[in-house]
Parts: C-alpha cells; sequence; structure tokens
C-alpha cells in the first residue's frame, strides 16, 4: 500500500506512520519527528521491529572560513546530489531485505532534496567556475531548474513509488502543509496569486496517480454541547481521506488512525465490490 499523510506540524503523522506492518524502517531527512513519537513504540524499537535512518541535509552556506568565523554565501549547490544518492541506494536495499513498510519523513524534504540534488548535478557540468564567475560553459551558473526539466525530479520520485509497489513494501511518505495559492481578484481589479486561505500539501503535488491512499491528518480540539456540557467530539488525532482507489472511502474521517482501521475499511469496500451480496456486516 502506498499511503501519503500530509498536515500541519505536530498532527501525529509519524506516529500514524509508525502503526504501518513490522519489520519497519524509518527512512527520515527531517529530523525530529521521530524523537516526538518514538516513545509510543518503545517495545517495537526495542524488539528492533522499528530501525532508524536518518539523513541529514547539508549547510548549503558556501565557503566557510574558520579562522576569520566568517561566511562567504555562494550559489553553488553542495551535497545534495550526494545525499539524495545515499537516500536511494539505502531505499534499494529495503526492496530485498527483510522490511515490511518504509516510511518516508518528510516527503516535503525529499523534493527539495531530489531536485536540489538534479540541480547540483547541472551545475557540476560548468564546474570550475571562471574568475568572472560564469562558468566552464561560458553561461551564467545554473541557479533554477527549467520548468521541462522538473521531469528529471518528478521520475526520480514516482520511481520510489513503483519500486515499492513491485516489491510488495508498504510505503508510507508524510508531507507538510503550506498555504494554497492560486490566480485571486485583488480588490484594484487585477489578477495576482495571491493565497486563498486554505492549505494543502506541501511538496510534491503528483502522488495521485502513484498513491493508493492520501489523507490529510489533523488534531481536532474536543467538542463540548453548550446546553449539557458533555464531550460530543473527544480531543485527539484524526484524518480525512481525500483521495483513494476505492471511491467510498473518499470523504470519511478517521479518529486515532492507524493501520489497522484504515485496512479494514479497504478491506471491508473491497469485499462490497467483489461480493455485493456480502452480508459481511458493518466496520466496528
Amino acid at each position: 500500500m502506498i499511503v501519503v499523510l500530509w498536515g500541519e506540524d505536530k498532527s501525529c503523522k509519524t506516529t500514524f506512520a509508525l502503526t504501518f506492518p513490522k519489520p519497519l524502517v524509518i527512512m527520515e531527512l527531517d529530523i525530529g519527528g521521530f524523537d516526538r513519537a518514538k516513545y509510543r513504540f518503545k517495545k517495537e524499537i526495542d524488539a528492533g521491529l522499528i530501525r532508524y535512518e536518518p539523513f541529514i541535509v547539508p549547510f548549503q552556506i558556501g565557503n566557510f572560513d574558520p579562522a576569520n568565523l566568517t561566511v562567504r554565501p555562494s550559489k553553488i549547490v553542495v551535497g545534495m546530489k550526494e545525499l539524495f544518492y545515499q537516500f536511494v541506494g539505502k531505499f534499494i536495499q529495503h526492496m530485498t531485505d527483510d522490511t515490511a513498510t518504509i516510511v518516508v519523513d518528510t516527503g516535503t524534504l525529499l523534493y527539495d532534496i531530489t531536485c536540489e540534488g538534479y540541480k547540483q548535478e547541472k551545475q557540476e557540468l560548468q564546474l570550475p567556475l571562471r574568475p568572472d564567475g560564469m562558468g566552464s560553459d561560458g553561461k551564467p551558473l545554473r541557479t533554477i531548474l527549467q520548468p521541462v526539466e522538473y521531469r528529471e525530479p518528478y521520475l526520480r520520485l514516482r520511481g520510489i513509488a513503483y519500486q515499492a509497489k513491485s516489491h510488495k513494501k508498504h510505503l508510507v511518505v508524510t508531507h507538510h502543509a503550506a498555504d494554497e495559492y492560486d490566480a485571486t481578484l485583488q480588490k484594484d481589479g487585477t489578477i495576482a496569486n495571491a493565497r486563498t486561505g486554505k492549505r494543502e500539501l506541501h511538496g510534491w503535488g503528483q502522488w495521485g496517480d502513484s498513491a493508493d491512499v492520501i489523507l490529510r491528518t489533523y488534531w481536532q480540539k474536543a467538542v463540548i454541547d453548550p446546553k449539557t456540557k458533555e464531550e460530543i467530539t473527544p480531543a485527539g488525532p484524526y484524518c480525512n481521506i481525500e483521495l483513494a482507489e476505492i471511491k467510498q472511502l473518499e470523504g470519511m474521517v478517521i479518529d486515532e488512525p492507524n493501520f489497522d482501521k484504515i485496512d479494514q475499511m479497504i478491506k471491508f469496500f473491497h469485499e462490497q465490490v467483489n461480493n455485493p451480496a456480502s452480508k459481511s456486516g458493518i466496520l466496528e
């Protein structure tokens, strides 16, 4: 199963991901989430059923002079290509080991690293720089990818999903949330790209053709009946199913989400589709 989880910070994305089948490896790029979630899974960690692999993003600060404690900024990307291939190398190893679930935390940062790594490859074709700061090809140093060049990073990210599918691995990719921008009518009558007030998945937004399920996680405050003062909805983590291969799942809300609940729902609706006369009952 390929699952994408996105939501605000501290909305239990990592905790949700760690409930997936074991042995599980969490490949953490956005350092910190695992440390916050690991205390709930101490038994599995102690038993070696949850393994942790950190991938540290290198500083992009240019030339550092320790003697003078100064930083000379540079537009040259360093270390991102190497980090991407380090990540991919480990990921490929997990395709043939006993790992049942691979968690990528976060896909937001993996997208950035994939794009920056490819830009580094483009820059390296221009090195060494000439004394006038131009590339060895006589052109300015590449600082951005052209729109058509994003095809390669996209293919690399799709490859990660397809490899997991072909090797029958669970893949869980978390993403941060970001402000949604769209063409918006301004007060002066002009159209500008502005915030809509909504939130969206931050990072690679083309998981739809690869993921089996895309869910938005959030933390719900307790809802209290103003008359009886009784708790209508308890506080805690929730998720909303935004996109699913099984269309009946879309729009459903799950409280205290975990793998077992998602798996049960998928199996239930598969049964209904494949055997409409089934009397298998309702979901617990």
